[in-house]
């Protein structure tokens, strides 16, 4: 079953559905599969000249350019679900923009067709209803836009060289699978607080590697009374590190870890906060423990960032979880986090 929530994933299930009229306007017959049922791909559709079958997959993305790890990830998932429903064609649906060379390797290397922001918008000007949905959907600006005048040579999906092709579970995938396992066996309280520190370094390093840099495990202030789980310095290249980069004015980013048997209290967030420096570019910390904050908890990160602007933000084992497989989909798990960012201070009190 398909269990989703949040903006980005109702942008996501709304993009799905106007792909699959865009498909339909432009003399695809596509099927009408059950939205709860998650057969690995999101739309089953024949060609219009000799029906052949044709799957597709689907991924949105605030972000201008879709990152290229991701793109790998979500064509090989493509690839072996294409080929567990004997089904020789596969098209990459993107609503973002990717470099014409990084499209062109994922191409060749995968045997399927990538789809990116200009051709989708390019289909779907054949009905001006359906561009005006999918530019309202995807916030476009259609003068920077150039669109395909010949329409019936935009999607022409090639056969995939499944012989060419493993069957195997993906490096990405068997590394999300294992952070998954060893976060689950990594007992809660003071016995396994190392073994968290370290294992949520990893994770964090696997999701974000191409966003943070630095990785700076358990650092100490000079004056030696703080010591940092983790810090990092950011890479604004996605919305939320660039909101966090430009709008936070925060060019740090700092993680703590709680390996705690029960939820956290406000506690944890004071000395935590103590950490965060307006000054040192430092304003904003990722909360990280097992069962999550408590309401006082809560309010105190509330009141950091209301008196203060430090933002402190709260994960748990569910939303590292989410993040994981966020990753091994071939989704950008950055869109989780800037919905956290964003939930936070929508709600944020006076």
């Amino acid at each position: 079953m398909k269990i989703k929530s949040g903006f980005s994933s109702r942008v996501g299930y709304a993009l799905e559905d106007l792909c699959k009229d865009i498909l339909s306007a432009n003399q695809w017959d596509v099927d009408n599969q059950d939205p709860m049922i998650d057969m690995g791909v999101d739309i089953i559709a024949k060609e219009p000249d000799d029906q052949n079958k044709v799957v597709f997959e689907v991924k949105y993305t605030r972000n201008t350019t879709y990152p290229t790890s991701a793109l790998k990830a979500s064509a090989e998932r493509l690839v072996n679900s294409a080929r567990s429903m004997s089904v020789g064609k596969a098209v990459l649906i993107v609503a973002a923009d990717i470099k014409p060379e990084i499209q062109k390797r994922v191409e060749d290397e995968y045997d399927i067709q990538i789809v990116n922001l200009d051709s989708l918008l390019s289909l779907a000007s054949i009905d001006l209803e359906l561009l005006g949905r999918l530019v309202k959907l995807c916030e476009v600006d259609l003068s920077e836009r150039k669109l395909h005048d010949d329409l019936s040579n935009i999607l022409h999906p090639g056969k995939i060289n499944f012989s060419s092709k493993g069957n195997e579970p993906s490096k990405n995938e068997i590394l999300g699978s294992q952070f998954k396992d060893k976060l689950k066996l990594i007992p809660h309280g003071r016995d396994g607080c190392y073994d968290y520190e370290d294992t949520m370094s990893e994770i964090l390093q696997y999701l974000f590697d191409g966003d943070l840099k630095g990785w700076h495990q358990q650092e100490r202030t000079t004056d030696d009374l703080h010591r940092y789980d983790l810090i990092c310095r950011v890479v604004d290249k996605s919305t939320v590190w660039k909101f966090i980069s430009s709008n936070l004015d925060s060019r740090y980013v700092l993680f703590e870890f709680k390996n705690y048997q029960d939820k956290i209290g406000q506690s944890q967030v004071y000395s935590t906060e103590k950490y965060l420096f307006e000054k040192a570019k430092r304003k904003v910390c990722f909360l990280i423990s097992r069962e999550g904050p408590s309401d006082n908890a809560l309010v105190a990160c509330q009141g950091a960032m209301r008196e203060h602007g430090k933002l402190i933000i709260n994960l748990d084992d569910e939303i590292i979880t989410a993040l994981i497989d966020s990753k091994i989909s071939g989704d950008d798990p950055n869109e989780i986090l800037f919905e956290k960012v964003d939930d936070f201070l929508m709600k944020l009190p006076r």
